[in-house]
């Protein structure tokens, strides 16, 4: 059976689909967090925030919005988003140009943290496509 033939099939368990769905109340608030500092209405003006937070800010907010909407309605290509997003927007850049994004410890200390979070709601989400094993009967 092939990736995306156990991808699809998965996305049709009950299971999983109520898991992308948390997944994707996760990536919702995310997106709510981005238009937030977008309105600044954490108290920071967005102005007056480093060039590259407002690139981030304005590059996820419709990302996670997109793909929040097509978890909920367990589309395949959101799972594939999803997973692409993880890795191209966020595991990649963050972990080789980490002092670009985090200049203090803290900073990498929050940014490792959710890189821990999204590394296992992957990996939750792997081991709930592997499912139950079918036993057949000849």
């Amino acid at each position: 059976m092939s990736f995306v033939k156990k991808v699809r099939d998965g996305i049709a368990r009950p299971r999983v689909a109520v898991y992308l769905k948390v997944v994707a109340v996760f990536l919702l608030v995310g997106a709510l967090s981005h238009l937030g500092s977008i309105m600044s209405i954490n108290g920071t003006s967005w102005m007056a925030k480093p060039l590259r937070f407002r690139v981030v800010d304005m590059v996820f907010l419709p990302v996670n919005l997109a793909i929040a909407w097509g978890l909920w309605r367990k589309r395949f290509w959101a799972v594939v988003g999803w997973v692409g997003a993880v890795l191209l927007l966020q595991f990649i850049p963050f972990l080789l140009f980490t002092e670009f994004f985090a200049t203090n410890p803290r900073e990498r200390t929050m940014l490792y943290g959710l890189l821990a979070a999204h590394a296992a709601l992957l990996g939750v989400f792997f081991v709930l496509l592997r499912g139950k094993k079918e036993i057949r009967i000849l």
